[in-house]
C-alpha cells in the first residue's frame, strides 16, 4: 500500500471566514481543488446529515464547512449536486434538510439539493444513482464517535449512498460490528471519493453518532484516502486503528492506508490535534468486551437494551419505522421496546431527534460500565 497524505488545519469556531480559509488552507497542502475537480465536472458534494437536528447539535455536517466546501469546487466551473440518505431513510427529509441548515446553503449558494430516491444495484447494494451518475464525489463527513463501528467519519460516511430500506435489512442480518464492517468497506469500495473533507471544528463524543455529546476539537481533515483519515482520526483520540472492524476490513480489501507510520500529516503537527480523554459510546463498550458469541444474550440478561423516555418521546414514529426487527411498539400511548425481539443495533438512537432514547442497565451493567 503506497503512502498517503492527510492534512488538518486549526478551525477555533464556524465563523464562515474561518472555515472558508481552513478548508481551503486544508485542501491546498494536497494540492489544491484543481487536483481533484475539473471544469465541467458533475460533482456530487456528499454531507453527513442523519436526522432532522440543528447545526449546533454536532450530528450534521455543520453548513458552514458545507458552505465552504461548495464555494471551493465553484471555482473550478464544476456542476454541483448536494445530497444524502438520512438515517432509516425517512420520509421527512424536507424536515431534515431544513432543520440541518442544509437547505439554507444550497440555496444560498445556488446549487442542486437532491434526495437519494433512485438506485442501481452494484454487487447486491442498491447505490444511488446521484452517486453512480457523478464524475466526482466529495465526501463531507462530521466526526463524531459511534455505539457500534466506534466512530464514524469517511469510509461510514459513504453507507448513505445506500438507497431505501437496504440500510434496515443490513443491521437486522448483521447486528455486530464485524458483519457491519464489511458492508461498509464494500459500500466504500463502489463510492470511494476523490476527496474526504472532515468537519471536526466541533465533534460528537459519548453516545454517538446521535445522542452523544458536542466537544470542541477545532480542526478540519481533507485527504484524497478516506481510510488514512480515519486512521489519523483513530490515532487523534488515543486509539488503535486496528481496534475498529470497519477500518480492519478495508486494511484487508486495500481501500485505504491504514498503517499510521505510512501516513504524512501536512499543516502542522499531529501531536498539536489530540482530543483527549474522548467518552466513548457505552453500547461499544460493553459489546467490545463481551464474548461476542454471547453478546446478545448476556446483553439481555443485564438489561443492556433501548428504552424510550416517555416524557422526552414525541411520537414522531422515526424509531418504530427505522427498527430493522419491528421491536418497538404502542402500548397505552407509549412507545415500548420489545426486548425480546431488540438486536440492539441502535437504530431507533440513530435516528431520534429529540434523544429521547436511552440505555436501561440493571446494576451489572453498571459496574461493567461505570
Amino acid at each position: 500500500m503506497e503512502r498517503s497524505k492527510v492534512s488538518i488545519t486549526r478551525c477555533e469556531s464556524y465563523s464562515q471566514n474561518l472555515v472558508d480559509k481552513a478548508v481551503a488552507e486544508a485542501v491546498g497542502a494536497l494540492g489544491g481543488i484543481r487536483q481533484f475537480v475539473k471544469h465541467g465536472d458533475k460533482v456530487l458534494i456528499k454531507p453527513n446529515i442523519l436526522s432532522a437536528r440543528k447545526p449546533e447539535e454536532a450530528v450534521c455536517t455543520h453548513p458552514a464547512v458545507l458552505r465552504a466546501v461548495i464555494r471551493l469546487v465553484k471555482d473550478t466551473g464544476a456542476h454541483i449536486t448536494v445530497g444524502d440518505s438520512p438515517g432509516g431513510f425517512l420520509k421527512n427529509i424536507e424536515e431534515v434538510y431544513e432543520i440541518s441548515g442544509i437547505n439554507k446553503v444550497t440555496q444560498e449558494e445556488k446549487v442542486n439539493l437532491v434526495k437519494f430516491t433512485f438506485s442501481r444495484t452494484i454487487n447486491g447494494l442498491p447505490i444511488s444513482t446521484r452517486v453512480l451518475d457523478s464524475d466526482k464525489i466529495i465526501s463531507v463527513p462530521k466526526f463524531k464517535t459511534h455505539e457500534i463501528t466506534g466512530i464514524t467519519a469517511c469510509v461510514k460516511n459513504m453507507y448513505g449512498s445506500v438507497v431505501g430500506l437496504f440500510k434496515t435489512k443490513v443491521h437486522a442480518d448483521h447486528p455486530k460490528e464485524e458483519g457491519l464492517a464489511r458492508i461498509l468497506a464494500q459500500v466504500y469500495s463502489i463510492t470511494k471519493p476523490v476527496l474526504s473533507i472532515v468537519d471536526a471544528v466541533i465533534c460528537m463524543e459519548g453516545e454517538g453518532p446521535s445522542a452523544g455529546d458536542p466537544r470542541d476539537s477545532k480542526f478540519i481533515m481533507a485527504g484524497c484516502d478516506g481510510v488514512a483519515c480515519d486512521t489519523v482520526l483513530a490515532h487523534l483520540i488515543m486509539t488503535k486503528p486496528m481496534g475498529y472492524a470497519f477500518l480492519r476490513e478495508c486494511r484487508k480489501q486495500g481501500l485505504g492506508q491504514t498503517d499510521i507510520k505510512q501516513i504524512d500529516v501536512l499543516c502542522g503537527r499531529i501531536e498539536d490535534f489530540y482530543i483527549k480523554n474522548i467518552k466513548h459510546a457505552q453500547a461499544r463498550i460493553f459489546l467490545k468486551f463481551m464474548p461476542h458469541f454471547a453478546a446478545n444474550a448476556v446483553a439481555s440478561q443485564l438489561k443492556f437494551s433501548p428504552h424510550i423516555e416517555p416524557d422526552l418521546c414525541k411520537k414522531c414514529n422515526m424509531c418504530k419505522s427505522s427498527c430493522p426487527v419491528k421491536a418497538i411498539f404502542i402500548k397505552d400511548d407509549i412507545f415500548t421496546v420489545n426486548l425480546k425481539k431488540c438486536i440492539r443495533c441502535m437504530c431507533c438512537r440513530e435516528v431520534c431527534p429529540y434523544k429521547a432514547i436511552g440505555i436501561r442497565k440493571n446494576w451489572l451493567s453498571r459496574m461493567i460500565w461505570e
